[in-house]
């Protein structure tokens, strides 16, 4: 009669993985994931912010353009004085001539994107058109912020305007 003995040590099937390798890798893959995904929504938030800055600065130069070449406008402006950027808001500015009778023509009023607000309202100032200055009293520096980020821009009293970054 022939007899095998059961070797208990033998090399088992290695076809296919075991349930455990399995929890393993789909676990790191989900732990990688994560943090792919944290780490773009953070690139995110801060692009937009990034952005929304950089277009303040662009509006703001293009004021600052427009007052210098003294673009009057079409009519109800006896003198010309430069272009007016106010805040009304957390999260708004509007740009619009300013002459002797006051605020005159078209109003631009721009939005800041969702969730992106000045950290505190600023002072509203005007471009002008002569002697090329500000009505700032003193620089202002104008902060945004995403709730997380601040990024800031300064306004001189002589009319630069310099992008100071994130703080």
């Amino acid at each position: 009669m022939n007899t095998r003995r059961l070797n208990l040590h033998a090399p088992r099937d290695t076809r296919g993985f075991t349930l455990l390798e399995l929890l393993v890798v789909v676990s790191i893959l989900v732990m990688i994931f994560g943090v792919a995904i944290a780490s773009f929504n953070s690139f995110n938030r801060r692009s937009r912010l990034q952005q929304a800055a950089l277009n303040f600065k662009s509006a703001l130069r293009f004021a600052q353009t427009r007052a210098i070449s003294a673009e009057k406008p079409s009519g109800g402006c006896t003198t010309f004085v430069g272009m007016r950027v106010a805040f009304p808001g957390a999260g708004s500015y509007t740009i619009d001539h300013e002459c002797t009778e006051g605020t005159v023509g078209t109003v631009e009023t721009t939005t800041l994107p969702s969730g992106i607000t000045f950290v505190s309202i600023p002072t509203a100032f005007t471009f002008q058109t002569l002697p090329r200055l500000t009505t700032l009293v003193s620089d202002q520096t104008i902060r945004m912020t995403n709730t997380v980020e601040t990024y800031a821009i300064r306004i001189a009293t002589n009319g630069d305007i310099t992008d100071m970054g994130f703080q």
